[in-house]
């Protein structure tokens, strides 16, 4: 027991921040300085989760649970460190670019901050789940806290509104998730991936209920990464959340949903059994991405608030994500299982630190209560504020793909595993990936133009200067170009995680169902000679 919790350091931690956060903030005297604190705590809780993740990785040593409440619904292997690290470095960055920003809209709640923890938690148990229970438990924990979250500037109706309808439409995506769920317990008798795993693993089975509880349960995963058709909602929520809190969705909620939605298709619903949708599953979901990432780039094209062409263009990315996750290849330890590629991870790396950068970027132009994220209100940020219109400009840039930023190679290694599956069977999505890219760069360029290219408005505006959202800026940069110029470690570190998709307990598992004899024919019984008769005993 001892040793699993040890191994759950980094989500303890986020949780312990939470709880800690929420009671004390109601005994201190009001005030956005005392409330300032929190900002620092999470911050530096949200690094402590970072490193105890970093070190569980490097010198942990054999990362399987050893109790069952544990093994069956959590696990801490590379691929969920590799995660939990991700959305950590989301929460911090997050935690320094709000305490200013909320001051200036009257939102200095401590509850802010507890919200923010309880998020990365419910990211982390989502990304850590090994069964349907933990995975709708941090579904919904980080779902709620973000509801909130959007909603938190109480006095603008922009907010309000964008919360409710983001409420309202995570609630059905929820209600269609645990109708899937259902189904799969019916089909397998059990809500641990194992135990459905272990059901699948025998071809044949009832192909009608298990095709609904599949389309049931990618619906609500493609609500939460904003997928079409469920995509309706990103726009309004994105532009009327708070500021911090859009970098937030952006970045780590959409990270979570896809590291979530691989390890359910390939560590869950992997096995003989989907042989029957195994052919249809993929091209649907590379359909999906095509038709996802055209309309958001298309949609982007005519928006002026940066916001809110940010926002479609995060329908875009998830359209990329999406095409990604049909790049697989045969899992080493499983014959006849597959098991994705690096490519989604390393992908995700590069979007965070861009989205991240380029939201905290626009957090300096929220002065005085009001989101000054259109045209008019960027213009001359490149010379009035040279730090933060040259992140945004970085950010832009890697969003666009342009080479040598991360967000170029992102790509590049996405389209390479995708074509290398069953001989460049995706070839024609790839093409539309790379005409897709090129009508992002006008948007993206176009931001870039507002902060360079034009005359200086007659009134200079105001912008949010502090320290703690200089960090932040400085810190998303900071990864856009260090892993951008070493993009190897990623990407290498990308394909351990996912090597580990299915834990060491699965794969054993699994081989026994694969080796167990099956039923012998009755002929073949049949066929064989009679057992000789016994020879009586000598006579006297």
């Amino acid at each position: 027991m001892l040793h699993d919790l040890v191994l759950t350091t980094p989500l303890l931690i986020l949780l312990f921040a939470a709880l800690f956060t929420l009671v004390v903030d109601a005994f201190l005297p009001s005030g956005d300085d005392n409330r300032r604190f929190w900002a620092y705590f999470g911050a530096a809780a949200s690094a402590a989760s970072v490193l105890a993740s970093v070190g569980l990785w490097k010198f942990g040593g054999s990362l399987e649970m050893h109790t069952t409440a544990f093994a069956q619904h959590l696990s801490m292997s590379h691929y969920s460190l590799f995660f939990v690290a991700l959305t950590g470095v989301c929460a911090l960055v997050t935690h320094l670019a709000s305490p200013k920003y909320l001051s200036e809209h009257g939102s200095a709640w401590g509850e802010y901050y507890a919200l923010l923890n309880f998020a990365a938690f419910g990211m982390g148990a989502m990304v850590a789940s090994e069964s349907l229970l933990t995975l709708f438990v941090g579904l919904e924990i980080m779902s709620m806290a973000i509801y909130v979250m959007v909603a938190i500037k109480r006095t603008s109706q922009a907010s309000v509104e964008a919360g409710m309808k983001y409420f309202i439409m995570g609630s059905v995506a929820s209600a269609f998730l645990l109708y899937g769920m259902a189904f799969l317990y019916g089909l397998s008798g059990g809500t641990s991936y194992l135990d459905i795993s272990r059901a699948l693993s025998q071809p044949g089975g009832n192909t009608l209920w298990l095709s609904l509880a599949v389309l049931l349960t990618s619906a609500a995963f493609l609500f939460k990464v904003a997928a079409v058709p469920f995509h309706m909602w990103t726009p309004d929520a994105y532009e009327g959340a708070p500021t911090p809190v859009t970098g937030l969705m952006s970045s780590a909620v959409k990270a979570a949903g896809f590291a979530a939605l691989l390890k359910f298709l390939y560590a869950c619903l992997g096995g003989p059994a989907m042989n029957t949708l195994h052919a249809q599953v993929p091209v649907v979901l590379a359909t999906i991405a095509v038709i996802t990432m055209t309309v958001g780039n298309l949609l982007a094209l005519s928006q002026k608030s940066a916001k809110r062409t940010l926002a479609y263009s995060s329908i875009a990315h998830a359209g990329y994500l999406l095409l990604g996750c049909v790049a697989v290849v045969a899992d080493p330890n499983l014959p006849g299982y597959l098991q994705p590629t690096g490519a989604v991870p390393f992908y995700l790396v590069g979007y965070a630190f861009a989205s991240l950068a380029g939201f905290a970027a626009l957090t300096v132009v929220g002065k005085g209560g009001e989101e000054r994220t259109g045209e008019e209100q960027l213009i001359g940020m490149g010379r009035n504020y040279p730090f933060a219109g040259a992140v945004l400009a970085l950010a832009m840039i890697s969003l666009a793909g342009v080479p040598p930023t991360l967000g170029f190679f992102g790509k590049l290694q996405l389209a390479r595993d995708v074509l290398g599956v069953d001989g460049g069977k995706y070839l024609p999505h790839i093409i539309i990936l790379v005409l897709n890219s090129v009508v992002s760069a006008y948007y993206y360029l176009r931001i870039t133009v507002w902060v360079y290219m034009r005359p200086d408005p007659k009134q200079a505006p105001e912008y949010i200067r502090e320290t703690s959202l200089t960090w932040a800026m400085g810190l998303a940069a900071a990864g856009i170009l260090l892993v951008g110029i070493l993009p190897q470690r990623a990407l290498v570190a990308g394909q351990r995680g996912v090597a580990t998709i299915r834990t060491a307990t699965a794969i054993k598992a699994l081989r026994y169902e694969q080796a167990k004899p099956g039923p012998q024919p009755v002929r073949q019984a049949a066929a064989q000679p009679p057992a000789p008769e016994a020879k009586p005993a000598a006579e006297n």
